[in-house]
């Protein structure tokens, strides 16, 4: 396929060529134009020829175009073009903070270990799921979007580069544990986050569950009295 691509690439390129040529020949040897004259009158012919000519398709990633469910997502949520393109923007760049935040608590043991007991990752992309199902909840993340995850992502990063230092002295050892109780913290901070943007999603859980259970007490009330009837 991408042999043949470039086929297609190089006949149109010979086209446009000889009729360069052809065109500079017929302005200046048949119809005794000037030199000059002939040259722009030439390049002129060969743009219009290069204009008619098929247009080769581009390659869009799929990750700059969003589907056509998550376009309808959006617009249900009552997101203007203007608010999409700011959203998709704004969550882009939290996908990359997060994934690389991944990388780093993979990196050393001490990261691990935060990631193994307080979840920075998982809560973070639970966030990033959260957000993208409830657009109209991005004003409930700004902490978490410009603040916390990205500190959290430059202190991991330099706590990779302090630890992979070849000597340690006592100073850094102090600095190290600092940072580690410091990425603990802003972990941590990451759950309260989190749950401040689905808050509202557990209030509607309570007064659902509250509904069906006095509905479900209503519905054996009802059929106590139907078997006293009987």
């Amino acid at each position: 396929m991408n042999n043949r691509k470039k086929s297609t690439r190089y006949f149109w390129l010979l086209i446009d060529f000889f009729s360069l040529i052809a065109s500079y020949f017929l302005l200046n040897e048949l119809l005794n134009f000037k030199g000059w004259i002939s040259l722009i009158g030439a390049l002129l012919i060969t743009a219009v020829i290069v204009s008619l000519q098929p247009k080769r398709a581009r390659k869009v990633s799929n990750k700059s175009v969003p589907s056509d469910q998550l376009m309808a997502h959006y617009k249900k949520s009552g997101m203007s073009e203007r608010d999409i393109d700011f959203f998709r923007g704004t969550m882009a760049d939290a996908k990359a903070q997060i994934d690389q935040l991944a990388k780093n608590m993979q990196r050393v043991p001490k990261l691990k270990a935060i990631e193994l007991h307080d979840e920075p990752v998982k809560v973070s992309q639970a966030t990033f799921k959260a957000l993208v199902a409830k657009p109209a909840k991005l004003h409930l993340a700004a902490d978490f979007l410009y603040r916390h995850l990205p500190t959290l992502v430059d202190l991991t990063t330099k706590y990779i580069q302090i630890s992979q230092h070849e000597v340690k002295d006592k100073d850094t050892y102090v600095v190290l544990d600092k940072s580690a109780t410091l990425i603990t913290d802003l972990a941590q901070q990451l759950k309260k986050d989190y749950a401040a943007i689905v808050a509202d999603d557990l209030e509607d859980l309570d007064v659902d569950m509250s509904l069906a259970k006095k509905a479900l007490e209503k519905a054996k009330t009802a059929g106590k009295e139907s078997n006293l009837d009987e």
